[in-house]
């Protein structure tokens, strides 16, 4: 599956009163003429075409090449052209910036910038499950029917759905097996994640619990590896009226997955391909062949959700719900308001497909057509959220001074404000003593906060005790404790902007009723 977009060309030294057109030619195989374009600085196209590729063999990609000729309208005459092989583009990045010459290793005559999404796919790859068990939380066993389908679509268009026969021990033994049309990028990407709806049935056929799978959680390459899972099994029980609506832990599944007919290779994760050579990037997954071009292999790439982000993200584990709650914070009704609030332009809001009562919902930035799990919303003042086209990465943008940062400059404690300088470095305004520091004041315990004197040295007052001290409390802390503190501190941020901005929006709907209501007073 090739996708070819939003080609470029910067610098060109063509007569600056003339048209051009690009001449795109896949492998020899399938080729592409654009619309003539007037010449400037930059100069773009709306062009887009997608197709099908028969390789043969991946062997043979590193022989083939992607070209790409940049002509005069007037004459025909060749600007430049600018190539890359189809191996680099299949294992390499899926953004390219290439120098055009004129003719073989002449000079340059401009650049050229695009797209090309390259994804091998198998029309039957295959995931096997075996040795399914469903317990309770006390560990006994669950009994009943189990249906099992994937969010994904076989080569026919249509959702795969396996039924399984009544068990008294909740277990099934296996193999039972669902096939899909799909690609390696496809299958793990994130948002949205991929997964395996697993239904539990009674005996009267009613919904007993769901529990799901994501695919990138539970994956090995290698063919014929068994990769054990364990995940919770959830139960809605507001079909029972005594227990309103809420969704809670009942159980556990587990089992195993081994994968078939996997495709061999698969695209960068964000990255850029300069003339052959890639600069950043991560790989897909482990194992993945790496692309030609790199000095050493890439980091594997981590979504929004595996990284450890300041921001709120809707992805929150039922073990850490359970801790939530007990402090005063209610995540599922958080969740629910934030529904009523608009998101920034340009922005929309989408939800996972396939996972019943575990889909989460994820954002969408048209203008990078990228997704993230990060919200982005309740952006302080000068500050907007954006996702990098290139590399698919989630950063800030500080528009006081035109620089952007990967840091969330929301959750800033009160008096706080995050700002980044000049050069790219981020600090912190503290207002009541009119003082900046580099060092974060976020992810304190909840009742310490920090402080900065006279000389912009940062203190911390413990709220129960009124003591001060200069020792930071997160010194010499395990992460998981500093990031669970991060988290606390986020939520609690997140719900008090919830809640002022719902407070906001039903005083605008009551105002707007009153005047309304005047208006209808005056007429009347």
């Amino acid at each position: 599956k090739v996708c070819l977009h939003d080609f470029e060309c910067q610098g060109l030294t063509a007569d600056a009163r003339s048209e051009v057109y690009l001449h795109v030619d896949f492998a020899g195989v399938r080729a592409f003429r654009t619309d003539a374009a007037k010449l400037a600085e930059e100069t773009r196209w709306s062009f887009r075409a997608g197709f099908e590729y028969i390789a043969g063999s991946t062997e043979k990609l590193s022989g083939q090449e992607l070209v790409v000729r940049c002509l005069s309208l007037a004459d025909n005459k060749l600007v430049g052209e600018a190539a890359v092989d189809l191996e680099t583009v299949a294992y390499g990045p899926a953004c390219f910036r290439l120098t055009l010459h004129d003719r073989e290793h002449g000079p340059p005559t401009g650049f050229v910038k695009f797209g090309c999404v390259m994804r091998m796919r198998s029309p039957d790859l295959t995931v096997i499950c075996t040795d399914l068990h469903i317990t309770t939380q006390e560990g006994a066993a669950l009994p009943g029917r189990l249906h099992i389908s994937g969010s994904l679509e076989d080569a026919g268009g249509k959702a795969s759905v396996l039924s399984l026969p009544h068990s008294t021990d909740g277990f099934w033994m296996g193999p039972c097996s669902l096939a899909f049309d799909t690609t390696l990028a496809d299958l793990l990407r994130a948002p949205p994640c991929e997964c395996l709806r697993f239904v539990i049935l009674d005996q009267e056929g009613m919904s007993a619990g769901e529990a799901s799978v994501e695919f990138r959680s539970a994956f090995s390459i290698t063919l014929g590896t068994e990769v054990e899972f364990r995940t919770p099994v959830m139960y809605d029980f507001s079909v029972d009226q005594r227990y309103g609506a809420e969704i809670k832990q009942i159980g556990e599944l587990e089992g195993v997955l081994r994968y078939q007919n996997l495709p061999v290779c698969a695209q960068m994760v964000g990255g850029l391909c300069v003339d052959g050579h890639i600069e950043e990037g991560y790989m897909l997954i482990e194992a993945l062949p790496c692309p030609r071009g790199v000095s050493q292999p890439p980091p594997i790439w981590k979504d929004d959700s595996e990284q450890q982000h300041f921001g709120f993200v809707l992805c929150v584990s039922p073990q850490l719900l359970e801790e939530l709650e007990a402090s005063g914070i209610d995540v599922k009704q958080l969740d629910t308001a934030l529904d009523q609030l608009e998101l920034p332009m340009h922005w929309e809001m989408r939800q996972e497909r396939g996972r019943g009562l575990l889909a989460r919902r994820y954002f969408s930035d048209p203008q990078a057509r990228r997704t993230t799990w990060v919200d982005p919303r309740f952006m302080p003042e000068h500050w907007e959220q954006r996702v990098d086209s290139e590399m698919g990465r989630v950063y800030f943008q500080y528009h006081a001074n035109k620089t952007t940062t990967y840091v969330d400059p929301r959750g800033c404690p009160s008096g706080w404000e995050m700002r980044v300088s000049k050069n790219g470095g981020t600090y912190f305004v503290h207002a009541p003593s009119m003082q900046t520091t580099f060092s974060d004041p976020r992810g304190l315990p909840s009742h310490i906060e920090g402080a900065l004197d006279s000389q912009a040295r940062m203190f911390f007052k413990d709220n129960n005790t009124k003591a001060t001290s200069w020792k930071d409390p997160r010194e010499g802390q395990p992460e998981s404790l500093l990031a669970m503190w991060r988290q606390m501190e986020s939520l609690r941020w997140w719900s008090d902007q919830v809640l002022q901005n719902t407070d906001l929006s039903m005083s605008r709907v009551h105002d707007d009723r009153g005047e309304l209501r005047r208006q209808m007073d005056l007429s009347g």
